[in-house]
């Protein structure tokens, strides 16, 4: 990206290097953390960083930037670049700023050809990694949905009179399955019941006018070229694409 320039709607998908994981994980405390992460999630409204990076000496990151995080301390090597017209971060390596062994490193993985799509690891599944929360980069858990379940399992559930239509198509596979095994479980017809495992099956804190509202929203569908996937978040959310739950 050059200076200046921006992704699409300030939308991109994010990945992380397992040696950019391991590196937070066994340097940098929790609270730290989230000052990296809120360093990352400016990315997207500012791809280009603080710099881009050259050929300079033994190590060549011509095409990658760098920006720095918790007053300095730490910097951040990536690739920002856009695929089709989606956005993509990637985060190569992390450490500390007066080190320059983090240049060293960037380029050893970088010419080592394990920057492939297996090699990295989504935001979503990194923030889990670093018990991170989603909500501080304004990646919310509701604005998305997965594939909903086979139409033949949505019209048993709807005729055996265990959810509404309305919200048995809205269902994944493994809600419905769920609600459905629970509807039953007292030995009568329960649809409140049914309808409460569902909801458990996709997050113990939702409501399911807030579930179902967002499920009705059209979908982001951009195709995410680490993923090779469609966005299933909601259409024009913030920040970072998602491929899965």
């Amino acid at each position: 990206m050059q200076p200046g320039e921006r992704f699409p709607d300030d939308q991109a998908e994010v990945t992380f290097s397992a040696e950019s994981i391991d590196w937070l994980i066994a340097n940098v405390n929790l609270s730290e953390r989230e000052t990296v992460f809120d360093t990352i999630a400016g990315l997207f409204a500012a791809p280009e960083g603080k710099h881009r990076l050259s050929n300079h000496g033994r190590t060549n990151l011509v095409g990658f930037n760098t920006v720095e995080a918790c007053q300095r301390a730490y910097r951040i090597i990536f690739r920002a670049k856009m695929h089709d017209g989606v956005g993509a971060i990637e985060i190569i390596t992390i450490g500390l700023r007066r080190d320059d062994d983090v240049y060293a490193e960037a380029h050893d993985l970088i010419h080592s050809g394990k920057l492939s799509e297996a090699e990295q690891t989504q935001i979503w599944d990194a923030l889990k990694l670093l018990e991170e929360t989603k909500e501080r980069l304004g990646l919310k858990e509701w604005d998305y949905f997965e594939e909903p379940a086979p139409v033949g399992m949505v019209k048993a559930a709807v005729a055996a009179g265990i959810l509404e239509e309305d919200i048995a198509r809205r269902l994944t596979q493994s809600e419905l399955t769920a609600a459905m095994a629970a509807a039953w479980e007292s030995g009568e017809l329960d649809t409140r019941a049914a309808l409460a495992v569902a909801m458990e099956r996709v997050a113990t804190s939702a409501t399911p006018n807030r579930v179902f509202t967002s499920r009705r929203s059209p979908r982001c569908g951009a195709w995410m070229p680490m993923a090779n996937a469609p966005c299933i978040r909601a259409k024009e959310h913030a920040g970072a694409h998602r491929a899965h739950r």
